[in-house]
């Protein structure tokens, strides 16, 4: 016995209904993130984070600015993650972006998490 909801499954079917695109969004992975702080003389510090990108086309650019508002820990620097679409028609063809933030800096940061992502990583001081 068929309830009302297989047969509007059914019918939409017969009548060559397709689903509706995803809400999401496109798809966007990174991997190989890293934060290095160099604290070699001469100069002030340099905290150094970077990573890899991949998006379904080469019609986008990314990069990392400061969180505002940062976290409750000052040594912990939140990133977030800024992807832009850029106009036109792009071929769809996964392309990698290297992605890099460079912040002069005397705060000894031991972390450094990415937005969205959530995800955190330890900082490696080279000194």
């Amino acid at each position: 016995m068929a309830t009302k909801r297989t047969a509007k499954k059914a019918s939409a079917k017969k009548a060559g209904a397709k689903k509706a695109p995803s809400k999401k969004g496109i798809t966007i992975r990174c991997q190989n993130w890293r934060a290095v702080l160099d604290t070699m003389p001469p100069g002030t510090p340099t905290l150094t984070v970077t990573g890899v990108c991949y998006t379904p086309t080469p019609g986008y650019r990314i990069k990392l600015v400061p969180a505002i508002p940062q976290g409750i820990n000052p040594l912990i620097l939140i990133l977030k993650k800024v992807v832009a679409k850029l106009p036109g028609v792009w071929p769809q063809k996964v392309t990698k972006h290297d992605v890099r933030y460079t912040k002069k800096t005397k705060t000894k940061y031991t972390n450094v998490t990415i937005l969205p992502d959530g995800k955190t990583i330890k900082v490696q001081i080279v000194s």
